[in-house]
């Protein structure tokens, strides 16, 4: 009954219940009938009740294009049509994207999701072999590619011993050739109707595979599956942070990640709109979010870096008061960047923890950047977590330990991956490395990942809290610390920093900024300027390439 209180409290808050004809309740229950159970059915619904309203607005290379529910649903439907024709039919098959963030994106997430299959995602920087590997090992049976890395996949296939089935190619210019067909082609000839029951049979709601960042190591295929996924946390974070179905969202962030399809998806089946940008700049951003009146976007810390450091004047061009929430992840966010953004936005700035293993875990409000330097919040409803030693014992309060999590949203297991499996679990908890501690009142922090803390002279340093404090140094934008080997301790401290523009430090200076601040096992022994630090589409820093530098 308490569960039932709260979900209804959830679906007035955020103004989904509207209502509808019935005609077009009927029309809904038409389409529906067709499809397996699963999240999707929530944007059939709004095709059916809300045809003429804006569903997706993209800021591209050509210009702006828009589209209606109705004229959504239809692609989607023309666009399941084509991949049951090319053998993606039942639910039996898992299909390739390679594509960058725009209309086609979203469609074929829907469009796999309607007929039950299983959306494979590459991003469009992967290189051959990177493409290669994840075709062989998650044996799509189609390929939707942009006609721009066409050559690229081409190659990966090739590599991969012409894995990946048939393409659709977006932007193919009317190519009709051995294994790829032009996307308008395909489309034009497909049915707008919902694929009959017979083609969608045995699919299961629909999936996706995100092949991790590959910051050490192989990547691996996090498989989810809609079917099997609960919602409470996402519930949760909803109410909290208020999104509505009013909402305008921003999308900055990679689609072929985790956080940017989450928050589409959870504004799409509210009935918001969404609003893509091809490639973010941070002026080009605040012109947007001016001229659509955008209420919410998610960003990595460096795109919240990136904004807070435009000039005043450039800032003060453009009027962002339509913005009612930003929300921060994929990477720690210092307690800096987050007062310099809410200094000129206000008190709008959330951060969650969360990975594409575990879905939504903790939430931090505004507020708590400021009372809780540091802080990823608490936990989300529906959220069980321990900090466990490397014994699996549970810590102390306010003691370092591995953080596992235990929610309805975790994946299934990793995709042909039965090792890396069972070595992140524990007793149905799930752990991606992270290492956390939490405060008396129940706050959690993150101090580094398992792989980046240095043990130095047998002592455990967890990075984090040496980048942190440089963090507040005025002269420093940017710092990311790890540990190199040394004969004599083991492991020895080394920062790199990328200096703000008309400022200058010293290599002494650094050293003795922590120094004074810090345990002296802490402090750096060398220091590197860089002009800026190597990351990863979603923003995380790659240490191992900071390892490679002398």
């Amino acid at each position: 009954m308490e569960r039932a209180r709260f979900f209804g409290k959830v679906i007035r808050a955020s103004k989904v219940a509207r209502p509808i004809r019935p005609s077009q309740l009927a029309e809904f229950v038409k389409g529906a009938r067709r499809t397996p159970v699963g999240p999707h059915l929530a944007l059939m619904f709004f095709a059916a009740a809300h045809p003429d309203k804006e569903a997706i607005v993209e800021y591209g290379e050509h210009g702006v294009r828009r589209l209606t529910w109705g004229e959504l649903d239809a692609t989607i439907n023309r666009l399941a049509g084509a991949l049951v024709a090319r053998g993606v039919a039942g639910g039996a098959g898992r299909v390739a994207l390679m594509l960058p963030n725009g209309i086609e994106y979203l469609i074929a997430q829907q469009a796999l999701a309607r007929i039950g299959g299983t959306a494979v995602q590459i991003g469009y920087r992967s290189k051959p072999a990177e493409i290669a590997y994840i075709l062989t090992n998650a044996e799509p049976k189609a390929t939707l590619v942009h006609g721009s890395f066409l050559d690229t996949m081409r190659e990966g296939r090739a590599q991969a011993g012409g894995k990946g089935g048939p393409m659709l190619v977006v932007g193919g210019e009317g190519i009709s050739e051995g294994d790829a067909t032009d996307w308008d082609r395909a489309l034009a000839s497909s049915s707008p109707e919902v694929p009959s029951r017979e083609q969608t049979r045995g699919g299961d709601g629909g999936g996706v595979i995100v092949y991790t960042s590959g910051t050490t190591g192989k990547p691996k295929g996090a498989n989810r599956s809609w079917k099997k996924t609960g919602f409470e946390s996402v519930a949760d974070m909803i109410l909290q942070v208020g999104m509505t179905a009013e909402d305008r969202h921003l999308v900055v962030c990679p689609l072929y990640h985790s956080a940017a399809p989450a928050f589409v998806a959870i504004t799409m089946s509210l009935g918001g709109t969404i609003v893509l940008m091809n490639h973010f700049e941070p002026e080009a951003a605040l012109d947007i979010i001016q001229r659509e009146r955008i209420t919410s976007t998610l960003m990595v810390p460096t795109m919240i870096v990136r904004i807070a450091n435009l000039p005043k004047e450039t800032l003060h061009k453009y009027d962002a008061s339509s913005l009612r929430w930003v929300m921060s992840a994929a990477a720690p966010l210092s307690t800096d960047a987050a007062r310099r953004f809410m200094e000129h936005f206000g008190p709008k700035l959330w951060n969650f923890y969360g990975a594409t293993e575990t879905g939504l875990v903790t939430l931090a409000g505004p507020d708590d950047h400021v009372s809780r330097p540091g802080t990823i919040g608490k936990a989300l409803r529906g959220n069980d977590i321990r900090l466990l030693d490397d014994a699996g014992n549970v810590v102390r309060p306010g003691e370092v330990g591995e953080l596992f999590a235990r929610n309805s949203t975790l994946i299934s297991g990793y995709h042909k991956n039965d090792e890396a499996t069972k070595s992140s679990q524990r007793e149905g908890f799930f752990s991606v490395g992270d290492m956390g501690r939490q405060d008396p009142d129940g706050f959690y922090y993150l101090e580094s990942r398992k792989h980046d803390m240095v043990i130095s002279g047998g002592v455990n340093i967890y990075p984090r809290e040496i980048e942190d404090h440089l963090h507040t140094h005025p002269a420093i934008l940017e710092a990311a610390v790890i540990g190199l080997p040394d004969p004599e301790w083991g492991e020895t401290l080394a920062a790199f920093i990328v200096i703000r523009e008309g400022t200058s430090i010293t290599a002494p200076e650094v050293i003795e900024y922590c120094r004074t601040h810090l345990a002296d096992f802490k402090r750096p022994r060398k220091v590197t300027f860089l002009p800026e630090l190597p990351r990863n589409p979603t923003g995380k820093v790659l240490k191992r390439e900071l390892r490679e530098i002398r």
